[in-house]
């Protein structure tokens, strides 16, 4: 299952317009079926060439806006280019929207067989690989219901488990590897390993950038839809975060006065609270299962976390969730934008809560981390760092600091 992705100065342009495109054929006519005038034109993706050889992983970085979807999405063959080639050798498989092509009104096994067929495979295949992808999207007892029925997590897991199960040459992931609770997502990530290390190559879009430097082999920085550098993950991933650290350093006020956070920490501009403050966090609280606010749980227990802001007047953030322990090794990385949450944009103010059906972290301190930011990323709104101290309890204190539920099996050997 070996593939390759060779791109050679890509290009894609598109078309601004002075007013508002008609989106159905009732506003159409009742225009007149006049179109929007084209005003300019703008290059989502230019000169853009890079290689990826099967068994390697291609991790690509950038704010919004900078055209790392666009070319994702050229590559996959859903758009064509206006410049350029590309030159893709085995099947290729994407996770670009996990949910496209989903009908509601089928099964989730239903949904199988469609998105197997789809993606090249003969029903023979399908049947053959059937419970396996049952199985690695934990949806035995619903894959006879309806799609309609899913949550968002469960249709999550079904799609990326229907997409790793076609023995991709050629895998483009763009921003899901947030599906899931802790123990998925540790699922999920050690598949892509598989397939990498099967000679797969692989395209990985995501603004997580420790994903970026354990899982990728080469990194590809974009802006405005150029490069700006490709070279080694670690040293783009420090150049990036370099680079947005000095945005919100120069936009966080010195005089900025201490605060105390929620979880008792004092809140210092310039070492633990960064951002212009357009919007900034009022409260963050962390609430266990019976919504009383805590700074422990259990281990496997759930956990919901609070963030209420004030929302500044302008276009809708993006909300982050970190929980770190106090080396700074990411445990759980997520944000409202990645997750597809649609934030309203009210102008006074807002509030966000992330549910965690269990978090399977081993017993030990964690700190929460809390960040607002505008749609680019290029900067923090207002920014929480180690603020909201965490407790794990547990009977004992594993050497990871994943602990998912578990049973072992012994058997005696007969002589």
């Amino acid at each position: 299952m070996s593939g390759s992705v060779e791109v050679r100065d890509l290009g894609k342009r598109f078309a601004r317009y002075d007013g508002p495109r008609a989106s159905s054929i009732r506003e159409a006519m009742r225009r007149g079926f006049r179109a929007a005038k084209v005003s300019d034109h703008f290059w989502a993706v230019r000169d853009v060439s890079f290689q990826v050889k099967p068994g390697e992983m291609l991790g690509i970085i950038g704010h919004n806006g900078s055209g790392k979807s666009t070319m994702l999405r050229i590559v996959g063959g859903v758009m064509r280019a206006d410049t350029g080639s590309v030159v893709t050798t085995g099947s290729i498989s994407g996770l670009l929207e996990l949910n496209a092509g989903m009908h509601q009104e089928l099964s989730g096994r239903d949904n199988v067989l469609i998105g197997g067929v789809i993606a090249g495979l003969t029903r023979r295949q399908i049947a053959a690989r059937m419970d396996e992808i049952i199985a690695f999207a934990e949806l035995e007892d619903f894959i006879d219901s309806p799609v309609r029925t899913y949550s968002a997590g469960m249709r999550l897991r079904l799609g990326f488990s229907v997409a790793i199960h076609t023995d991709p040459g050629v895998l483009l992931i763009d921003e899901v590897l947030s599906v899931g609770d802790l123990a998925f997502q540790a699922k999920c990530l050690d598949r892509i390993r598989r397939h990498r290390d099967e000679g797969s190559a692989i395209i990985l879009i995501t603004h997580d950038l420790s994903q970026v430097e354990k899982l990728c082999t080469d990194a590809l920085w974009l802006r405005k839809g150029e490069v700006v550098a490709h070279g080694p993950p670690d040293v783009l991933s420090g150049e990036y975060r370099a680079a947005m650290a000095q945005q919100t350093r120069e936009r966080t006020y010195s005089e900025m006065p201490d605060e105390i956070s929620t979880g008792g920490i004092v809140l210092r501009a310039h070492e633990n609270r960064f951002g212009s403050l357009e919007k900034r966090i009022d409260a963050v609280s962390l609430r266990d299962r019976s919504e009383a606010i805590v700074d422990a749980i259990e281990t496997g227990a759930p956990l919901s976390i609070e963030v209420c802001f004030t929302e500044g007047g302008i276009s809708a953030p993006i909300v982050s969730v970190t929980i770190a322990t106090a080396e700074e090794i990411k445990c759980l990385d997520v944000n409202t934008e990645a997750d597809e949450a649609i934030l309203n944009d009210t102008g006074k103010k807002g509030v966000v809560r992330l549910e965690l059906d269990r978090v399977d972290l081993a017993a030990g301190r964690y700190f929460v981390s809390v960040g607002i930011f505008p749609a680019g990323w290029e900067y923090a709104y207002d920014y929480h760092w180690h603020a909201y101290p965490l407790n794990i309890t547990g009977s004992t204190e594993d050497v990871g600091k994943l602990s998912p539920p578990r049973r072992w099996t012994t058997n005696a050997l007969e002589e």
